[in-house]
């Protein structure tokens, strides 16, 4: 039994494009390809199990796990004979999906995700919004994995760049994040070429420029960027750019 699903189209969408969706409880021994599609297509093994035939080799798929298909990429996927498979898939394009260009097709995934994906479907549900909220959980669950989380240059600098208009510090960091200050130092200007109090001053600065350029007034503009009153403010923004902020304010 196999039911599909045309995804409603999304005008302006570039970063994930829902396409098509569907389920299909396979025949023992029931194959599709080789083909070969021209976007993304995940398959997701509900219950039996089957075989994948890809440029990667073959690969034996079982319940609780998917395989990816990738563009022009000429695939053979077959049932098992004795436990043929139950399966949910979704296509889609868009800048994003190339997150799911690696050179491994199968990966265990929980299955909540794509029993929602199933009850959509069942419910003739089309609108694309909910389906690209699907992907960006698939892509949570395969790819933010420990190392992505604890990617700790990044997180910081991440931190930084929402949060410089606040009264932040190294120390007021260390302590958020439980870091301590040496090694904080150490695995950022490894990764950036900068320390993190340095980097503190260029995301402030750069941000105060644009503001003093676009018509703000100093007092604003130091408020905005972190700093408790005009005079420290000037100070730091003549020591970085080497001219005071009232001459931003004209260039």
């Amino acid at each position: 039994m196999s039911k599909e699903l045309i995804i409603d189209k999304t005008e302006g969408a570039t970063d994930l494009i829902p396409l098509h969706t569907g389920q299909e409880r396979c025949a023992p021994s029931h194959r599709f390809g080789p083909f070969a599609r021209q976007e993304y297509l995940i398959h997701y093994c509900l219950s039996g199990k089957g075989i994948l035939k890809d440029a990667y080799g073959t690969h034996h798929v079982s319940a609780g796990e998917l395989f990816i298909i990738r563009p022009y990429e000429i695939t053979t996927y077959e049932a098992d004979a004795e436990h043929p498979w139950h399966y949910v898939w979704i296509g889609f394009s868009g800048k994003r999906a190339s997150v799911f260009s690696t050179d491994r097709s199968v990966y265990s995934c929980p299955d909540g995700v794509f029993r929602r994906i199933l009850a959509l479907v069942q419910a003739k549900e089309s609108a694309a919004d909910i389906y690209c909220a699907a992907i960006h959980e698939i892509i949570y669950h395969l790819f933010s994995d420990a190392k992505t989380k604890q990617d700790v240059p990044a997180k910081i600098k991440r931190y930084v760049q929402y949060n410089y208009m606040k009264s932040i510090s190294v120390e007021s960091i260390c302590a958020l994040f439980g870091y301590e200050r040496t090694y904080l130092y150490r695995v950022f200007k490894k990764r950036y070429g900068i320390g993190v109090k340095d980097y503190i001053t260029k995301v402030r600065m750069e941000n105060a420029r644009a503001f003093l350029q676009q018509g703000a007034p100093v007092h604003t503009t130091a408020v905005m960027t972190g700093y408790s009153d005009a005079f420290a403010f000037s100070k730091a923004y003549k020591k970085f750019y080497g001219h005071a902020p009232t001459h931003s304010c004209h260039a």
